[in-house]
């Protein structure tokens, strides 16, 4: 299985509902976060550093509240 972020900007169809085609290595399950696209995050997007540490912290969130709020101090 492949280990990757899968980011894009996408549009809903005329039901409203969002498509995403997933390499078959990526594997079966995924954590989907939906943000809406606005002039206004443009101006307030997230630096470099700040989009590692977010998929980084996606990538390791494991329900264990001890890793969770060491996390949390460095993505706050």
């Amino acid at each position: 299985m492949r280990q990757t972020i899968f980011r894009g900007n996408l549009c809903v169809d005329e039901n409203h509902q969002l498509h995403i085609n997933v390499p078959a290595d990526m594997g079966d399950e995924f954590e989907v976060i939906v943000l809406p696209l606005r002039p206004q995050l443009a101006k307030n997007a997230l630096s470099d550093d700040e989009q590692f540490m977010l998929a980084a912290y996606s990538a390791v969130i494991d329900n264990d509240p001890e890793e969770d709020a060491i996390w949390e101090k460095y993505v706050k």
